[in-house]
C-alpha cells in the first residue's frame, strides 16, 4: 500500500528514533556485521529474505553508534548506508553516501515503523474522499510529496502516544505526543492533494485535507 513518508523521514525529526523507540518498532532483522566506509556486511542471514529495502534505517551500536539511512540493498548480505545529510536527497541523478567509519563486529538491528506509517496514509486518503482498499486509489493521487509532511508528523505522534503509553515515566514522552499531534494537524491546515480519478492522466479535482484526530493507544 501506499505511504507518504518513510522512515528516513522520520529521522529529519527524531534522529535517534529507531534506537530510543524500540517498543514501538518492527526489527526485520539483528545480529553482528562488518562496516568498511558505506558498505555493511552482515554475519550470518539475509536482508533480502528479511525485506531489507531502501529507505528503511539501520541501528548501529559499538564505535560507530547510530541510526543511519539506508542507501541500497546489494546483495543477501550487504547494504549501502549513509550519515544523513543533504547529498542523500540530490534534485537529481543518484544519492551520495557519506560514511560513518569502519569498524568489525558492530552488532547492528534494522527496524521499521511502517504500520504506523501506514495508519496514517490511510487516514489521509480517508480525509481526500479516497478508499484507502481500492486499488486505484494510488494511481489516483498525483502529488504523494505532499502529505509526506503530514504522515512523517502524524506517525511521529502515534510511536510516542505507543511509547507513553508503556514508560514507567511517560512525561517526556507526552511531551513529544502532544507537540507533534500539534504539528501535525498544522500540516493538514496546508495540504492539498491533486486527485486524477478516471486515471486519464489529468488533474479532475484539488482536495484540502480535514483536521483528522489521532487516538492514543
Amino acid at each position: 500500500m501506499l505511504t507518504f513518508c518513510n522512515d528516513i523521514d522520520l529521522l529529519h525529526w527524531e534522529p535517534t528514533i529507531l534506537r530510543d523507540a524500540t517498543f514501538a518498532s518492527q526489527t526485520l532483522i539483528s545480529g553482528t556485521g562488518n562496516l568498511a566506509g558505506s558498505a555493511f556486511t552482515i554475519a550470518s542471514g539475509s536482508l533480502l529474505a528479511a525485506h531489507v529495502a531502501q529507505n528503511q534505517v539501520i541501528v548501529l551500536t559499538g564505535a560507530t553508534a547510530g541510526c543511519y539511512p539506508i542507501v541500497s540493498v546489494d546483495g543477501a548480505t550487504q547494504l549501502t548506508l549513509s550519515v544523513l545529510y543533504d547529498g542523500l536527497f540530490p534534485t537529481s541523478g543518484d544519492p551520495a553516501p557519506s560514511p560513518p567509519g569502519t569498524a568489525n563486529a558492530l552488532t547492528y538491528a534494522i527496524r521499521t515503523f511502517w504500520p504506523q506509517r501506514r495508519i496514517v496514509s490511510e487516514l489521509l486518503l480517508q480525509a481526500a474522499g479516497l478508499d484507502p482498499s481500492d486499488a486505484d486509489t494510488e494511481l489516483q493521487v498525483m502529488n504523494p510529496d505532499a502529505l509526506q509532511r503530514a504522515c512523517t508528523l502524524g506517525s511521529l505522534h502515534l510511536i510516542y502516544s505507543a511509547v507513553a503509553a508503556a514508560a514507567e515515566d511517560p512525561e517526556p514522552f507526552n511531551f513529544r505526543t502532544n507537540l507533534y499531534e500539534k504539528l501535525y494537524r498544522r500540516a493538514l491546515r496546508t495540504a492539498a492533494i491533486k486527485l486524477d480519478l478516471d486515471l486519464d492522466g489529468r488533474l479532475d479535482v484539488l482536495r484540502r485535507l480535514n483536521v483528522l484526530d489521532l487516538q492514543r493507544v
